[in-house]
C-alpha cells in the first residue's frame, strides 16, 4: 500500500475517532451535535481528499474509501440520533 497514503488516513482516522470519544463524554446535547457536525466535517474531508488523489492504484482508492466512507455513514447516523433527541418532545435537552 502507498506510504504516502497510509499517513494520509491516519491524519484524518485519528481524530474522526477521537471525536467519537468526545461525543460519549460531552454533557449537553447541542455539544454532542456540534462534534457530531466536525466529525462529518473531518470525515468528508477524507473522503474528499481520496476521492481526488491522483495515483492511487484502484485497491489502495477502494480501500482508502471504504474506510473514510465506514467513518462518514457512522458520523451521519451519530448526527441524525442527536437531531432527533434535539427535537423529541419531553426529552431531556441535557
Amino acid at each position: 500500500m502507498n506510504e504516502t497514503l497510509i499517513a494520509a488516513c491516519q491524519m484524518f482516522l485519528v481524530p474522526a475517532t477521537l471525536l467519537f470519544a468526545a461525543v460519549g463524554v460531552a454533557h449537553t446535547r447541542g455539544l454532542k451535535f456540534l462534534v457530531c457536525l466536525l466529525g462529518i466535517a473531518t470525515s468528508g474531508l477524507w473522503l474528499y481528499r481520496v476521492w481526488f488523489w491522483g495515483g492511487l492504484s484502484v485497491m489502495d482508492r477502494r480501500v482508502a474509501l471504504g474506510l473514510a466512507g465506514l467513518y462518514a455513514a457512522a458520523w451521519l447516523f451519530a448526527l441524525l440520533t442527536q437531531v432527533k433527541a434535539l427535537f423529541a418532545p419531553g426529552y431531556d435537552r441535557r
